[in-house]
């Protein structure tokens, strides 16, 4: 009997795995993300190889002086663009104002995503001369095609650093928890950062890592 088990066969005698036969050519068999709270009551896909894999998005950028409010990057037009983020936001909470399309479409540091994928991991480095906390919001905006009206970020996540009081002392960022990581294709991603007190000069250097599925 035990020579007939599953692992002692040769792969002549094996079978394929469920949906080969109706599977398209140049896909990979994956299970699905389900929705239990286990995370283990997803099912059986076949996924074609150019849906699957990770796409990085590098952010990077300072701010000469910390504000209390959110800021965000230079337009496109002005000299300091993409990496100065010194453009106030208005408010102290990353969904308490609003963005026209053209100041959303022109700011300097963000990417449009390309296709449906989620944030998996967002890594980097902080540097501030002074020792305050400091809180990055990384949001996205999904815009509509030909509507003028103003929109309001939503936040994919938000998290914090404390200042090390010197620019020569790197802070670790290394989120994995994420808020909201879903983003469809045409999302717009950006950053905002703000400053307990304010004040300090502060230095950005973070990767997001998206992936798809």
């Amino acid at each position: 009997m035990a020579a007939n088990e599953h692992k002692n066969l040769k792969d002549i005698n094996r079978h394929n795995p469920k949906g080969f036969e109706s599977a398209l050519n140049d896909t990979v068999l994956s299970k699905g993300e389900g929705s239990g709270a286990d995370t283990t009551d997803g099912s059986i896909e076949w996924q074609s190889k150019s849906l699957l894999g990770t796409t990085n998005y590098k952010m990077q950028g300072y701010i000469s002086s910390g504000n209390t409010n959110y800021t965000y990057g230079e337009d496109i037009e002005d000299n300091k663009s993409p990496f100065q983020w010194d453009i106030n936001f208005g408010s102290t909470s990353a969904t308490g104002a609003t963005l026209t399309p053209k100041q959303l479409f022109r700011m300097g540091v963000s990417h449009v995503i390309p296709f449906a994928s989620k944030v998996q991991r967002i890594r980097g480095w902080v540097t501030s001369d002074g020792g305050n906390v400091i809180t990055i919001a990384l949001c996205k905006v999904t815009p509509t095609a030909g509507s003028a009206s103003a929109v309001t970020p939503v936040v994919v996540d938000e998290f914090t650093a404390t200042g090390g009081s010197s620019d020569s002392k790197l802070v670790l960022i290394n989120e994995t928890a994420i808020t909201a990581s879903s983003l469809a294709a045409g999302d717009i991603l950006f950053p905002m950062i703000k400053e307990a007190s304010g004040g300090s000069e502060i230095f950005v250097n973070i990767t997001i890592e998206t992936v798809v599925y």
